[in-house]
C-alpha cells in the first residue's frame, strides 16, 4: 500500500478542515433558523378615516345603530375633500364599516381610484347600549367612560350596559384587519368611526403612553373626515404613525414608500392581466376583445396612479426639507432612473387635480360661513388633515362632546 506524500497529506488535512467547517456552519445555520422565526410578517399600513358629518352628528344625540343615518350636505363635502387630500397615497384597498355613513364617505375616493368599497363587519362604531339616543354632551358621564377605561386603564372586561366589552370590541376590529391582511392589501384606506378608530388605536399602539392617550382625547379628538395612520401586523403589534397630521413615529424612507407603491402597482397589473386571461374560457371573441380593452385601460390607469403617488411623495419631501437636493436620483438606488425621472416630471395630472383642490376650498368656505375658526397659515397636503369642525362634529372627546361617531 502506497503511503501518501507529505504535501498530499497536508492537502487532505486542509480539505478535511474545510469540510468540518462547512458542516459546523450548516449546523449553526440550522440552529439559528430554529431559534429565529423563518420570516417576520409583512408590515401593513392602515389609514383609518372617520366618516363625514352624519345626520346623527348634526342632531347632537348618540346614534350607533346599523345601518344608521346618512351624511349631511356638509358631510358629503367633507367626503370629497378627504378623498382629494389623501388619495395620492394610492391605496391598494378601500374598506368601510356596515354603517352607511362610512360607505358614503368612501364613495368619492372609490370613484377617483377606481377601487371597490369592501364592507367589513367589525369596523362599526362601538354600540352605545343603554346610552343610545342620549345627548352626546352627557357622554363624559356615561357612554364615553367605558372605552376610556379599556384604552387608558386597561380594564377591557368592563362592559357597556346592553352592549359589548373591550375584549369583544378589540377582537372584532382585529378580525377585520386580519381579513384586509389576508386579502393581500398592505396600504389600505379604512373608513370607520370616531370612537372605534380612537379607542382601538389607543388599545393597540405600542408607542403610546397613558399620558399621551389622555392628551389626544383632550386636545385632538378625531373630527369628521379626519384620519389616523397605524402600521404593523397581528404578530408584531401596531405603531401609531400619524394622528391627523401629528407624527408619532419616523416616516418611512422615500425608497420604502416607493416600494410600497410598486407593490400596489404590481398587484393591480397582475389583476388586469388575469382578467384578460380568464376571458379566454368564454371562447367568445367579443368577450375576449372587451376584456383586452378593459385590461389595457385598467393597467394604464394603475400606472398613472403609481406615477402620481411617487411624484406626490417627492413633492411632499422636498416641501418639508431645507435642502431639496436631499431628494434626488441618487436617493432612489432601488428605482430605475426612468422611474425617478418620470416621478419628478410635470404632467397633465396637475391640471386634472385642480377640481380636487376646489373640493377642499368648498369645505373651507362652508366652515367660514358656520363661523368655524380655521388655521389659514397652513395649506392642506396629503400629510395634513382638513380642520375639524369644533361645533358639534368633533370626534369622541374626553369632556363628553360628540362621543358617538
Amino acid at each position: 500500500m502506497t503511503q501518501a506524500s507529505a504535501p498530499d497529506a497536508s492537502h487532505g488535512q486542509r480539505g478535511a478542515v474545510r469540510r468540518a467547517l462547512g458542516v459546523a456552519l450548516a449546523v449553526t445555520g440550522l440552529l439559528i433558523g430554529a431559534a429565529v422565526p423563518a420570516s417576520a410578517a409583512e408590515l401593513m399600513r392602515v389609514t383609518f378615516i372617520r366618516h363625514g358629518e352624519s345626520a346623527g352628528n348634526a342632531s347632537g344625540n348618540i346614534d350607533t345603530s346599523t345601518p344608521g343615518p346618512v351624511l349631511t350636505a356638509k358631510g358629503q363635502q367633507q367626503a370629497e375633500a378627504v378623498a382629494a387630500l389623501l388619495e395620492d397615497n394610492n391605496y391598494d384597498g378601500i374598506y368601510a364599516s356596515t354603517m352607511v355613513r362610512t360607505q358614503l364617505t368612501a364613495a368619492p375616493m372609490s370613484q377617483d381610484l377606481r377601487l371597490p368599497i369592501q364592507v367589513l363587519p367589525g369596523l362599526q362604531e362601538i354600540e352605545a347600549g343603554v346610552f343610545e339616543g342620549t345627548p352626546e354632551s352627557q357622554a363624559s358621564s356615561g357612554y364615553g367612560l367605558y372605552p376610556l377605561a379599556w384604552a387608558v386603564q386597561g380594564n377591557r372586561d368592563l362592559r357597556i350596559p346592553g352592549s359589548i366589552d373591550g375584549n369583544e370590541f378589540d377582537a372584532r376590529v382585529d378580525q377585520a384587519l386580519a381579513t384586509i391582511y389576508d386579502n393581500g392589501d398592505r396600504n389600505a384606506a379604512v373608513f370607520s368611526h370616531g370612537g372605534a378608530i380612537m379607542f382601538w388605536t389607543m388599545m393597540n399602539a405600542q408607542n403610546l403612553t397613558a399620558a399621551q392617550k389622555i392628551d389626544l382625547l383632550r386636545t385632538a379628538p378625531l373630527g369628521n373626515a379626519q384620519y389616523v395612520i397605524v402600521e404593523g401586523n397581528a404578530d408584531d403589534g401596531w405603531t401609531l404613525v400619524n394622528w391627523n397630521g401629528r407624527l408619532f413615529a419616523p416616516e418611512p424612507t422615500f425608497v420604502a414608500e416607493v416600494q410600497r407603491q410598486r407593490r400596489t402597482l404590481n398587484r393591480q397589473l397582475a389583476a388586469s392581466a388575469k382578467e384578460f386571461v380568464d376571458s379566454f374560457s368564454s371562447r367568445d371573441p367579443a368577450t375576449i376583445a372587451s376584456a383586452l380593452n378593459d385590461s389595457v385601460t385598467d393597467a394604464a390607469f394603475s400606472i398613472s396612479k403609481y406615477r402620481r403617488a411617487v411624484r406626490a411623495e417627492i413633492i411632499s419631501r422636498v416641501g418639508t426639507r431645507k435642502e431639496p437636493t436631499q431628494v434626488s436620483l441618487d436617493d432612489t438606488a432601488e428605482l430605475t432612473r426612468a422611474e425617478a425621472a418620470e416621478a419628478v416630471k410635470t404632467s397633465d395630472d396637475t391640471a386634472k387635480r385642480a377640481p380636487k383642490r376646489h373640493r377642499i376650498n368648498r369645505v373651507e368656505a362652508a366652515d367660514e360661513r358656520d363661523g368655524t375658526p380655521r388655521d389659514t397659515t397652513k395649506r392642506p397636503t396629503k400629510r395634513r388633515a382638513i380642520s375639524a369642525d369644533s361645533s358639534g362634529s368633533s370626534g369622541a372627546r374626553a369632556d363628553g362632546q360628540d362621543a358617538a361617531a
